[in-house]
């Protein structure tokens, strides 16, 4: 999970920026998604505190999920965003996140609103610089590749054009994302521990839905 909330997320925004150059076909359109989606200074993302009883519910949750993967057994567990929530406010799994993600989840689709450093990838005008921002999608995970729906997002007060999130432009995304995750992978032998046991992982209804297998 902590593979999820911190690479997973930034290749989501590097791959989704790199599809807006490659729809503009120009460098004058890719500098100005840049400049228009990215900022040279983090935002301070707020979450409620959560209360103790919701912290060890989303740590019970964890705490099953780890466990399942330790010991090779198939699993199922759910977290809703309030689970969320309270692993990225106090989990130390998830402390480079604290103050940088808040996650929302209601009819199969993810809410995030997101401060990430931009610094890991490999793209030009992307060093020191942070995207602040939120997107709306569903997506679903099986059989090693993550597929998703991008409904909507917003950075540095501009939302996205529609061309960006058209059929064509997300699938050019996924596969792009799927690449550089799979390229992750080969260089994070904890990542690839995680990974390679998770089965599924889906949006349903209000919750996070992940389902382990036995290697």
């Amino acid at each position: 999970m902590g593979c999820f909330a911190k690479g997973c997320l930034t290749l989501l925004i590097g791959g989704f920026i790199l599809i807006a150059g490659i729809i503009g076909s120009g460098w004058y359109l890719y500098v100005k998604t840049v400049d228009n989606l990215t900022s040279p200074v983090p935002a301070d993302v707020q979450i409620e505190p959560p209360s103790e009883s919701q912290f060890q519910s989303a740590e019970n949750s964890m705490a099953h999920l780890r466990k399942a993967i330790a010991n090779n057994k198939e699993t199922t567990v759910e977290f809703t965003a309030a689970d969320l929530n309270a692993l990225f406010a106090r989990d130390l799994d998830f402390k480079e996140w604290r103050g940088r993600t808040r996650i929302e989840i209601a009819d199969s689709t993810m809410t995030i609103a997101l401060s990430a450093s931009l610094n890991s990838i490999r793209l030009p005008r992307m060093k020191k610089r942070w995207f602040n921002g939120t997107a709306r999608f569903s997506f679903t995970y099986e059989s090693g590749t993550f597929s998703f729906d991008i409904k909507s997002a917003e950075a540095g007060g501009h939302h996205v054009p529609g061309v960006f999130l058209s059929s064509s432009a997300i699938s050019s995304f996924n596969e792009s994302m799927n690449r550089s995750f799979r390229d992750e992978l080969r260089n994070n032998d904890r990542g690839s521990e995680f990974w390679n046991h998770v089965k599924t992982m889906s949006l349903e209804g209000d919750k996070l839905v992940v389902t382990t297998q036995a290697e």
